[in-house]
């Protein structure tokens, strides 16, 4: 069962929204981009996370006086404003707004599991060969959440309680 987006904002799910009433959907709540990143390092990956390092990163500067940003094709890492906390009995899915797909852009992001709480974060990749600009806050994605079957015992990696989508090892650099 799909929870609406109301419901999603009376039960405080999604949290920091800029404005309840302009992101709440029928199906879900939208996210609103707060920053965007370019990779700076390679990161490791294994089984058990004995191994793994975060790639380091790099905060782009929107401009001072437009509050945009211009995207050369390519891929960046997006953090949204809003923050979750994902109830035991429920997960996240998180879907593109179809103004950015129209605009040959993509957003992608791994499930959002039962009991994840903390920041929010995509993959957003500009395969418009134009590239896009992007305002600050602009509305690009969308959390939907579906009711589980009963409870479990909830996430407990190492993003959680993150503030943003890099995680505890791969620190934003200014």
């Amino acid at each position: 069962m799909i929870i609406g987006g109301v419901n999603i904002v009376s039960r405080q799910i999604v949290r920091n929204l800029l404005n309840a009433s302009l992101q709440q959907q029928p199906c879900g709540v939208d996210l609103t981009l707060r920053s965007i990143s370019n990779w700076t390092s390679a990161a490791t990956i294994d089984f058990d996370n004995t191994h793994r390092r975060g790639a380091k990163t790099s905060i782009l500067p929107f401009c001072s006086q437009t509050h945009t940003i211009t995207l050369q094709p390519g891929a960046y890492l997006i953090d949204f404003n809003e923050t979750v906390k994902i109830p035991r009995d429920c997960m996240g899915s998180v879907f593109p707004r179809s103004s950015l797909w129209r605009s040959g852009v993509s957003v992608s992001a791994g499930v959002v599991d039962a009991g994840y709480e903390g920041a929010m974060g995509a993959l957003l990749e500009v395969k418009n060969p134009c590239g896009v600009v992007l305002y600050k806050d602009a509305k690009l994605a969308q959390l939907v959440l579906e009711q589980m079957e009963g409870e479990v015992e909830g996430y407990s990696g190492v993003y959680q309680s993150s503030i943003s989508s890099v995680g505890v090892d791969g620190a934003k650099m200014m």
